[in-house]
């Protein structure tokens, strides 16, 4: 068997022209029929023709049934896919005498068929959001003995939308916030158009359980076809860890006068919380939805202090009285978690115990590093165990909502080491807004179905899922950039940098990191102009933009550090001016992303993530903190027994006829100063002025470093200068030069050394030319030996300012 459903070579079995894809009408009448929708539509896409669904299956070429269905029963096959599909969701691929079989276990295991098939064929689950092309084919050769059977190893696998404002929120609402209601009011943009969007990318991805967006909106309240359409579409449908029997918190915000005295407390308002958790049984018991137990204090709060135990269990023992009341059956026949989450893991290690029929669903730290797992003895429980993960979080020490600062590889050792101690009833993960999660998503979905997933097949995901997104080109360097901003980020998250992160005293950390996020920032770049044109915005939105807007804020907070650092005021007033540039480049990339695909996404990268002071964000963008110093004379000091002194780092020029002018970015290091005009023959009272400082005293060297201009007036080029009023030293740097070739040419410098004697405190040095074209680009003094460098020495009081 092969292992690959499309065949890079030609066979004798492809897919071309107008497709029959033939479908029994129960499946049309289940959960399969949006899928269905979609197959037709997507593989007209690939094919650039049309496919027709038809419930006469003679002469398709594609056979999509459940197992139970009479189309499936009619395949030759028959008994060999029934006897193979006994798993839930659960579903066979195969290429069987000329037709390409999808056979589904159940309605899901149909679905998941179909975009299994969808996936090989080139349509990425991120089609719609990500923006990913599909590939275009006149022909799909499949492999003709090719047989695939899968299913998933965890029960329930979905995400949950939150932390939803002002990104995905002002985002919905500019696309789909337009709808109204029975009454003529405006719908909450989280209606049903949103979910079928999300729900779609759900079930490509193979998931089948989703936690609603819950921040400003109430999935079952907002639109009533929002429950309809999880169920039509096959999904179940939960309430969060804090939103007890299917009641979204907004529920309670908006009508809890409606209940007892309008208090979220047991104690005092039984009856008005009874009612309260009635009605979301009432509204939502005969789906597959799961319904969470217990409590927590009002919005996602700690219960407050002398609530206890006994509380809580008698909240739970009331809250199933109740689900059984209402579906006149027992509590334990419909599905229930209850979510350990924070301080209600604390009541458990208390000894607090649930039903063995409830799901227990364990938590991370909200940080992607687990809390508890079930102990040996007590993993079979009926219920079974969850896992609530997050990569997106709100509270302390720091909110983490902007983009992805999460490592595959952390979610594949935690999340392996769940599954292998029995965690295989319910995944679930905290993805936020959803933009900027696009790839730890979809790796917790193919490990939630795949958890028996090895250290190899995880270290080959990245560049496999991006290979799907980008296609074949440059598969490689993209990779390489993601999973290295996503290994950075996770270091420290945008959030949590400041310029106080990394430290400017020791082993050069600050510096060595900035360079590193440096190098990647133009790898982006330089991979985004080879990038083919129509991968370019993928590109941007997965890696480019990601990459170099946090790049940017390394950039700003080092220049922060630098402008509080340094106490040269040339310095701390270049930093500042960086920060301000930094912050500004900031908003322009922003805009820049939303503004891609016709401003498909705008508002999504909106949250905000500079300026932070505690856990909280800020609302709005703050640019951090700057000051600025009064220039002072300038003097260059001895370090490590010399003095650096730039050529435009003078502190007085003459003024007349002839005028020293710096050229900017002239030479090798900064700039260069040369007289002009160059008509004019200068004199030693065409001068520009140096102050600087020594601590060491006696003989030292002047090293004069010249652009390396020839001898063109026959008699050579000639600079002086003189020390604090002592004797005038004059060279003619080239007079000898005759037209040989030299080393001093290749590296387009001429160094100059003369020798002189000093003592110790605080020194004037003039300069002048006595021919036009001396071009002077830097002044070294030596004390003691040279110590060689290639750009002559190069230093201030503080080490790669140059960074600035």
């Amino acid at each position: 068997m092969v292992n690959q459903l499309i065949s890079k070579k030609p066979t004798s079995m492809f897919i071309s022209g107008v497709v029959k894809i033939g479908y029994d009408r129960k499946d049309d009448e289940a959960i399969t029929k949006h899928a269905l929708i979609n197959l037709k539509n997507d593989l007209a896409n690939v094919l650039d023709n049309e496919a027709i669904l038809a419930t006469d299956s003679k002469n398709s070429k594609i056979i999509v049934s459940t197992i139970d269905t009479s189309l499936a029963k009619s395949q030759k096959n028959y008994e060999l896919l029934r006897e193979a599909l006994n798993k839930k969701e659960q579903y066979i691929i195969t290429v069987f005498e000329g037709q390409l079989q999808l056979i589904g276990s159940d309605r899901r295991g149909t679905i998941y068929a179909i975009y299994e098939f969808l996936s090989q064929i080139g349509v990425s689950p991120w089609h719609y959001w990500m923006d990913v092309p599909i590939k275009k084919q006149s022909k799909i050769y499949l492999n003709e003995s090719f047989f695939l059977i899968d299913a998933p190893k965890v029960e329930k696998r979905g995400f949950f939308i939150n932390d939803e404002w002002p990104a995905a929120g002002n985002w919905a609402t500019k696309h789909f916030g337009h709808l109204m209601n029975e009454k003529g009011e405006k719908m909450n943009s989280f209606n049903h158009l949103y979910y079928e969007k999300l729900l779609d990318l759900l079930l490509r991805l193979k998931g089948n359980f989703i936690w609603t967006a819950m921040w400003g909106s109430a999935f079952y309240a907002d639109d009533p076809e929002n429950s309809k359409l999880a169920q039509e579409m096959g999904v179940i449908v939960g309430t969060s860890h804090h939103e007890p029997m299917g009641r979204n918190h907004q529920e309670w915000i908006r009508n809890h006068e409606q209940y007892g005295n309008g208090e979220w407390d047991y104690e005092n308002n039984q009856d008005g919380l009874d009612k309260y958790f009635r009605k979301g049984i009432e509204r939502s018991y005969q789906t597959e939805d799961i319904f969470t137990l217990g409590m927590r204090g009002n919005g996602d709060e700690a219960m407050r202090e002398g609530e206890n135990i006994t509380l809580l269990e008698q909240i739970i023992d009331k809250q199933r009285k109740i689900i059984s009341e209402v579906t006149g059956r027992s509590a334990k026949e419909t599905p229930q978690i209850w979510a350990l989450y924070k301080e209600v893991q604390d009541y458990y290690d208390k000894g607090m115990r649930v039903p063995d029929d409830v799901t227990l669903l364990l938590c991370d730290d909200n940080w992607g590093n687990l809390r508890k797992l079930p102990s040996l003895e007590n993993r079979d429980r009926k219920g079974g165990y969850g896992i609530y993960y997050h990569y997106d979080y709100v509270g302390g020490p720091r909110n983490s909502k902007w983009i992805n600062v999460s490592q595959i590889q952390r979610t594949w050792e935690q999340m392996t080491l769940a599954y292998n101690y029995g965690v295989r009833k319910l995944w679930v993960v905290n993805v936020g807004d959803l933009k900027g999660q696009e790839y730890p998503l979809s790796y917790f979905m193919d490990l939630a179905w795949n958890s028996e997933q090895s250290l190899e097949e995880m270290e080959s995901y990245t560049k496999n899922w991006v290979g799907k997104q980008l296609g074949e080109n440059y598969t490689e360097d993209a990779s390489k950039l993601l999973a290295t901003y996503s290994k950075l980020n996770m270091s420290v998250s945008p959030e949590l940098l400041d310029k106080d992160t990394f430290s400017l005293d020791n082993d050069h950390e600050f510096e060595r990191v900035l360079a590193h996020y440096r190098d990647l920032s133009n790898q982006a770049g330089e991979l985004y102009v080879l990038m083919p044109e129509k991968y370019r915005q993928v590109y941007e939105l997965l890696i480019y933009y990601p990459l170099v807007a946090t790049a940017n804020l390394y950039e700003m907070y080092y220049a922060q550090a630098i402008n509080w650092k340094s106490e040269n005021a040339t310095i701390v007033n270049q930093a500042a001016d960086k920060v301000e540039w930094c912050f500004k480049r900031d908003t322009e990339l922003t805009s820049h992303y939303h503004s891609l695909n016709d401003g498909k996404w705008e508002h999504m990268m909106s949250q905000t993530h500079i300026g932070y002071h505690d856990w909280q964000e800020p609302e709005y963008q703050i640019m951090p903190e700057i000051r600025h110093l009064k220039s002072e004379i300038n003097i260059s000091k001895e370090v490590d027994q010399s003095i650096v002194i730039e050529a435009g780092d003078f502190n007085e020029k003459s003024q007349g006829e002839v005028v020293w002018t710096e050229i900017a970015d002239m030479g090798k290091t900064v700039s260069a100063i040369t007289t002009l005009p160059n008509t004019i023959i200068p004199s030693n009272n065409d001068f520009v002025c140096y102050d600087f400082e020594t601590v060491s005293s006696g003989e030292f060297q002047v090293e004069v470093f010249l652009s390396p201009s020839l001898n063109w007036n026959n008699s050579g080029l000639v600079y002086g200068y003189q020390i604090d009023g002592e004797a005038e030293i004059e060279v003619n740097f080239n007079g000898i030069y005759k037209g040989e070739l030299g080393n001093w040419q290749a590296e387009r410098i001429i160094r100059s050394l003369t020798v002189t004697k000093l003592e110790q405190g605080k020194h004037r040095l003039l300069f002048y030319a006595k021919t036009p074209d001396v071009i002077l680009q830097k002044i070294v003094l030596h004390f003691g030996e040279i110590k060689e460098t290639y750009l002559g020495r190069n230093h201030s009081d503080f080490i790669n300012t140059w960074l600035i």
